[in-house]
């Protein structure tokens, strides 16, 4: 009998999100789904679809109008699912059906997870579980006391869960129709979601670790180091630099710095910020959250690793942090992933001015780097988007929440068929 072949982990994760997509997008195209009167196209239910399941929060119609209770529910689950998926998706596949699944395979997820080898992946995802309803029940909660002063307490309530699984699965999308602007003067709110926000983006391996480390009074290790001062400097200088540049008081400035990474809800008008928010707006949208977490973009890990990388390349020394080397395989996936993602956006923005030019290069530029880092801000032109225009987007929302690592992993996993003579080239 001849072994039947398994296609690669990474291919098998990318498939089931793209099924996932479609699924989502025959739900949320069902008459059931709109409200009476209202419909969508199915182009516009796969869009809603593809930025529910990539976590986005871009949607090319106003869901609090559009969608029924039912497709709101639709919509909450695909996020969720969404949110969860490399996390528990994989680690249900391999530990409930593929138990005996090859080491390869493991290490695979457990890289996806940012998580220790020695980790028990039934561990793994009990906590991630355990976590992540904790962790909404606990928004939920919160929410619901200011949404219940504007809202009967069913609807508050179902408001309130709808927001809490959206901040902390960094999706963005709200009832609201303007997002939290009217929410912007209620420091609950907004410090409840932002909170939700940050530890959705932080990953739930440091999560974990941090526990651990409280009950054992273990040392974190230098992953977790690395995140948790990216993730505090870029808050903090976020806050500071967004409250100097706008006319933000300094609650808004924080949730601006929060949200940007990754999350999609706004409690000020995008559009009306000044250019130099904007440009740093889609800076902390590119860098985004932290591996093994809700979020997209490029990772903090990432951002870090190159930083430390650039300045260690102009003095000639070794890439360190934290009094540890950082292993040259990091620092060459973090070029390569920055590579790629420079790329990916150059092409598409050269594609998105020759579709939808007339909408503005900038608004363009934030609309895809938010749709590639699955932030869900915009300035507004999502609804303007050609047929092409949001397929590119759509594309980039799948590209941004599994593409790149899947290219990386299918690259890296090919043999070296044959050894070449080193030749030097001449740079800069």
């Amino acid at each position: 009998m001849t072994k039947q072949r398994r296609l690669p982990v990474e291919i098998n994760l990318a498939l089931g999100f793209m099924c996932m997509i479609l699924v989502g997008a025959v739900l949320l195209y069902l008459p059931i789904s709109h409200q009476e009167g209202q419909a969508m196209s199915f182009l516009d239910s796969l869009f809603l679809s593809t930025s529910g399941v990539c976590v986005t929060g871009l949607t090319p119609v106003d869901i609090s109008k559009t969608l029924s209770v039912f497709g709101s529910t639709v919509l909450m689950v695909l996020f969720q699912v969404g949110g969860l998926g490399y996390a528990v998706i994989a680690a249900l596949l391999l530990g409930l059906i593929h138990r005996s699944g090859s080491l390869m395979e493991r290490h695979m997820l457990f890289d996806t997870f940012g998580a220790d080898y020695s980790m028990s992946l039934n561990g793994l995802l009990g906590f991630i579980l355990a976590s992540t309803f904790a962790i909404e029940l606990a928004g939920t909660l919160l929410l619901f006391i200011p949404f219940s002063q504007d809202y009967g307490t069913g609807r508050a309530l179902y408001i309130a869960l709808f927001t809490s699984l959206a901040a902390f699965n960094n999706a963005g999308f709200d009832l609201f129709s303007t997002s939290l602007l009217g929410y912007n003067d209620d420091p609950l709110v907004l410090v409840t979601v932002g909170s939700l926000i940050i530890l959705g983006g932080i990953g739930y391996v440091l999560m974990l670790e941090i526990l651990i480390g409280l009950r054992r009074r273990r040392r974190l290790s230098l992953h977790s180091k690395i995140v948790l001062t990216t993730t505090a400097g870029l808050l903090v200088s976020g806050t500071l630099l967004f409250y100097f540049l706008t006319d933000l008081d300094m609650k808004n400035a924080f949730f601006q710095a929060t949200t940007t990474r990754t999350a999609g809800f706004f409690s000020c008008d995008q559009a009306s910020l000044p250019s130099s928010a904007l440009i740093l707006t889609i800076a902390l949208m590119f860098i985004g959250a932290s591996p093994g977490s809700t979020g997209g973009g490029i990772k903090t890990t990432t951002f870090f690793v190159a930083v430390k990388a650039a300045f260690s390349l102009l003095r000639n020394r070794d890439v360190t942090a934290f009094r540890r080397r950082i292993a040259d395989e990091s620092t060459s996936k973090a070029f390569n992933l920055l590579s790629m993602a420079f790329v990916l956006l150059s092409i598409s923005l050269f594609l998105l001015c020759i579709t939808d030019g007339e909408l503005g290069i900038v608004e363009l530029l934030y609309e895809e780097v938010s749709a590639f880092a699955t932030v869900g801000l915009t300035m507004g032109i999502t609804p303007q988007l050609s047929v092409a225009g949001k397929i590119i987007i759509m594309l980039l929302m799948y590209f941004g929440r599994v593409g790149i690592l899947t290219l990386i992993a299918i690259f890296s996993s090919r043999r070296r068929l044959a050894s070449y003579i080193e030749g030097k080239v001449v740079i800069g």
